[in-house]
């Protein structure tokens, strides 16, 4: 019972960002010829060690990895990049703020996706994340194919 109620907050959360047709989940296993997020980690810094555990005393780095392959879009921004965090109980918690997009490369149809939570940003908890992306031809919103957990403990 409770998980149907958190997917279905979930889903609207995101739905209602979208607002438009077009939201696709990311499938790193399917055609090549749709946006994909990828890659979704979490690092103990800017730089620092992949991990899924935390302290509520470290800054902690959210990032995936966005494929977007039209052409017109190589080297071009998405219209936005969302990061939103749950509870593992799907009660939105954070992702008022956007999240940030650089280019790995000029032209590339790659992009890195990032959101750094400062310090003691968050409780000791279970949480879950994901970033949203709607390509830059405004055409479709992509989310990661899964949400990725991460614990945060008291020092």
């Amino acid at each position: 019972m409770k998980r149907a109620l958190w997917m279905k907050q979930v889903g609207v959360c995101l739905m209602a960002v979208a607002m438009t047709a077009g939201v696709a989940w990311a499938d790193p296993t399917g055609a090549a010829n749709v946006p994909q997020i990828l890659n979704g980690v979490t690092l103990q810094g800017e730089g620092g060690s992949q991990q899924r555990t935390f302290l509520t005393t470290d800054l902690i780095s959210f990032e995936a990895t966005y494929y977007d392959p039209a052409d017109a879009c190589a080297g071009v921004a998405p219209v936005f990049v969302q990061w939103f965090l749950f509870n593992l109980e799907g009660k939105f918690i954070a992702g008022e703020a956007p999240a940030g997009s650089d280019q790995f490369a000029p032209g590339s149809k790659y992009r890195l996706l990032f959101l750094d939570l400062a310090t003691n940003s968050l409780a000791p908890d279970s949480y879950k994340f994901t970033f949203l992306v709607r390509s830059c031809n405004d055409a479709i919103s992509v989310v990661l194919p899964e949400f990725l957990t991460i614990r945060v403990f008291a020092p």
